[in-house]
């Protein structure tokens, strides 16, 4: 980048535009990282983790994706070769599940849902009432037929996960992900930030300060703790090839349009675990949004654009009613002006 206060600027302004109270940005380029803040939190805080939400699932992908290499099982076996008395149609497969083409739906529609999670925060339901209100309108189409974003399926990976390899689906992810990448600070949300240790966020829906009583119960598949660095330091080696095989991680960026009306020039898609399309031309780049009480959140990783792997990691301190894409292209471009195109 040209200087800290050219991106530290683009953050600002995004402050008024997304009236948030603040945005912390972390870029990765072959190895090199930079952290850049704007709004409430200070450059002391940058090494502060955050709930990551929906990023969670392009780990839980490529979880997925390498027990299924090291297993030399097909994506396209369907689910109930596994769970037979699984509670979805038994012709959903794993890659259905993995991009939300399976026709299972979300407990995030329900407002009996959306209401428990504002006035009781920290007494979630039990995660069988969860999974039974997610699955409830299943199936919304034929598998394969449509799309919609499920996390039931995603936490029905994770019951697969730990069925095939024998451990919890985390300590999985741990052992053969995390640590080989060096990430061994990235955590599962098990408990309330009852020290308030996580990064000083704003939540309106929920009295007081939302890190002590938000409950991980809420969050069926599952939600990581990371800093802004740390995904994007994980983003890098996705796509740049160390952890997955050639013929995965092909597999991973291939895409289905998502059906959604957004301004920009190119269809939002889904391939497995990874959001691509958006502002960007299709295989481009790939990336995930996440979103919950407190925070908003978004990776990107643009694999061969700029030589070597870019990646770029959002957190906005309060929840959202959308993405900031439009902030992550700014970034992007900024970052493409300094190199002289």
């Amino acid at each position: 980048m040209k200087s800290r206060m050219d991106l530290d600027a683009v953050l600002a302004d995004s402050i008024v535009e997304l009236a948030c109270p603040a945005i912390l940005c972390a870029v990765n380029h072959g190895g090199e990282i930079s952290t850049h803040s704007a709004g409430t939190i200070p450059a002391t805080a940058h090494d502060r983790a955050f709930y990551i939400y929906s990023i969670t699932k392009t780990f839980t992908a490529t979880a997925i994706l390498l027990l299924f290499e090291r297993e030399g099982l097909s994506l396209d076996r369907a689910f109930s070769g596994f769970f037979p008395e699984t509670p979805i149609p038994r012709n959903v497969t794993i890659r259905q599940l993995l991009n939300h083409t399976g026709g299972l739906s979300d407990y995030g529609a329900s407002d009996d849902y959306q209401q428990a999670v504002r006035e009781h925060p920290g007494e979630p339901w039990d995660y069988e009432r969860l999974m039974r209100v997610g699955l409830a309108g299943t199936p919304l189409f034929d598998p394969g037929s449509g799309w919609a974003y499920s996390n039931p399926g995603y936490a029905l990976l994770n019951e697969l996960i730990g069925h095939i390899s024998g451990v919890p689906s985390f300590d999985f992810l741990r052992v053969f992900i995390l640590e080989p990448l060096g990430l061994p600070d990235i955590r599962p949300f098990l408990a309330p930030d009852w020290n308030g240790a996580l990064l000083e966020a704003d939540e309106p829906s929920i009295a007081g300060d939302f890190r002590r009583r938000y409950a991980p119960g809420w969050i069926a598949p599952g939600c990581l703790i990371a800093t802004a660095a740390d995904v994007a330091r994980f983003y890098n080696a996705l796509f740049g090839g160390k952890m997955l095989s050639d013929d995965s991680l092909r597999q991973m960026k291939e895409t289905v349009n998502v059906p959604a009306r957004l301004p920009e020039p190119f269809p939002p898609a889904y391939g497995l675990g990874v959001m691509s399309g958006g502002s960007e031309p299709p295989g481009e780049a790939f990336g995930h949004g996440g979103g919950g009480p407190g925070y908003t959140t978004y990776a990107r990783c643009y694999p061969t654009r700029f030589g070597a792997p870019l990646s770029l990691c959002l957190v906005i301190n309060t929840s959202l009613p959308a993405t900031p894409f439009r902030l992550a292209d700014e970034i992007v471009k900024r970052f493409a002006e300094s190199r002289g195109g």
